[in-house]
């Protein structure tokens, strides 16, 4: 069958991003093994609706694909509902969708949107038993891990278990992004799938379920050696993992045998700050780390209790001051709004930023509100409409206790704060920056601060 995999654009395009969909490549490569003929398309950063949808009917009509996929994400659903009422006016096409969003909220894209089939949670096998009944005209009930409409009825079938052999996953054929990964020098990775611990603001657990699984040290360096002969180009790898250092051990592993084949490569992860050793930081020095980006979210005790971080502000400073001892770059994430945020917590959070050495802020995030997560559960106990969903609107932040003003107010001050600390250049660099980029808001946010209305307990 010829199989099309889509990533739309979301709804606010970021020019020259680095990022292109892991997931539809890994569905791309496993029906490309059972012989099937795939394209794979991205439009996630880079495309408005209208350019996506004007290539894509360009290709249903060259191409002609008997089932075009859908990776759904809160962020590009819109894209993903308008295109796929489209492509149903094509009455031989099946219509399949999978990702985070799809797979909270199958039920309702089911009622709603023209969907033939939901791919609940990862989908490498399910892809495959779905094109093979769609060309043997089979019966959907017998395929495990979808949802389906049957009479207005929504049917769900028999969970799929979750794959925890994961070396055995054919490696993604990352040089069908070829010409994005010329241009970036970066490719992506995934070593591992899920996260054990369950932030209250965090999707993960619900889609890869709250366990983690690892790929091998040996299994994940062969990746990056395929990578770099198929694409000689790459000068970067980062690692895509929700919890890429939960095993120091493996990590440790992984670095030795980049060593010992003298791969040479920038790489950066994401990690947390509970799962780092002096050990593993200097291996990974050694082995070409260039940055690790730690989850901080908050320098109030209170507020990490709040988000069920697990994690303590000793724990953030020792691990900061460890990876500045062995000599490696990193930065922090920090987010505002969770349930009980305050002035006073942010404020604390100023203070705090100050004893983490070199922690230069660049933006600080609104708490988002996304299916399945604790404090999606805490916005609809407060009125929060399903509905939401189904309209055009943006991810919504968590409003129910400050308002977006308050909320932008809250996060420009923890960076505005930062680069004060950091001294007059980056301050006056980081102000000039922002004023070009948001120059109503840089001025109302001046004005409160001369009225000294910005702190307020």
């Amino acid at each position: 069958m010829k199989v099309l995999l889509i990533c739309p654009p979301t709804e606010t395009p970021c020019p020259n991003q680095r990022e292109y969909p892991l997931g539809l490549l890994y569905l791309e490569t496993c029906l490309h093994q059972e012989k099937h003929e795939t394209l794979v398309k991205n439009y996630y950063s880079e495309h408005t609706y209208e350019q996506a949808k004007e290539d894509i009917l360009n290709i249903i009509s060259s191409f002609k694909p008997d089932v075009v996929g859908f990776n759904c994400m809160a962020m590009n659903r819109t894209s993903c509902f308008k295109l796929a009422r489209i492509i149903k006016q094509f009455p031989n096409i099946k219509v399949i969708m999978g990702g985070v969003h799809a797979s909270s909220m199958y039920e309702q894209i089911l009622l709603n949107i023209p969907v033939d089939v939901i791919v609940l949670g990862e989908g490498e096998q399910t892809i495959c038993d779905l094109t093979d009944a769609f060309e043997r005209d089979l019966p959907l009930k017998d395929i495990k891990g979808i949802a389906f409409k049957d009479n207005n009825k929504v049917i769900v079938t028999t969970p799929r278990l979750r794959n925890c052999e994961l070396d055995l996953i054919p490696f993604p054929r990352h040089d069908i992004f070829k010409e994005q990964i010329e241009k970036t020098k970066c490719a992506r990775m995934m070593t591992s799938r899920g996260c054990p611990f369950g932030c209250t603001y965090c999707s993960t657990s619900a889609y890869w379920g709250r366990m983690w699984r690892p790929r091998s040290a040996k299994n994940v360096v062969e990746e990056i050696e395929y990578i770099l002969k198929i694409l000689p180009c790459v000068e970067e790898i980062f690692f895509y993992d929700d919890t890429f250092t939960v095993d120091n051990q493996r990590v440790i592993d992984m670095c030795e045998l980049i060593i010992k084949k003298r791969i040479k490569l920038r790489l950066k992860c994401s990690a947390r700050v509970d799962r780092v050793s002096r050990e593993m930081l200097v291996k990974m020095k050694e082995a070409g780390f260039a940055d690790i980006a730690y989850g901080i979210e908050s320098g109030s005790a209170k507020m990490l209790e709040s988000m069920h971080k697990c994690i303590t502000k000793e724990q953030i400073k020792a691990a900061v001051d460890l990876t500045n001892d062995v000599g490696l770059i990193w930065h922090g994430f920090m987010l505002v709004g969770c349930p009980g945020e305050t002035w006073s917590t942010i404020n604390e959070s100023i203070e705090f930023a100050k004893t983490l050495k070199n922690f230069d802020i660049d933006a600080v995030s609104p708490l988002e509100i996304y299916p399945n997560t604790e404090v999606y559960h805490m916005a609809k106990e407060k009125g929060f409409d399903e509905n939401f969903w189904l309209t055009e609107q943006p991810v919504p932040h968590y409003t129910y206790e400050h308002s977006d003003e308050e909320l932008s107010k809250m996060a420009f001050t923890i960076v505005y704060k930062n680069k004060i600390n950091q001294g007059l250049f980056k301050f006056l660099s980081f102000s000039f920056k922002y004023f070009r980029k948001k120059p109503g808001k840089t001025i109302r946010f001046i004005l409160s601060l001369i009225k000294g209305k910005i702190f307020k307990g």
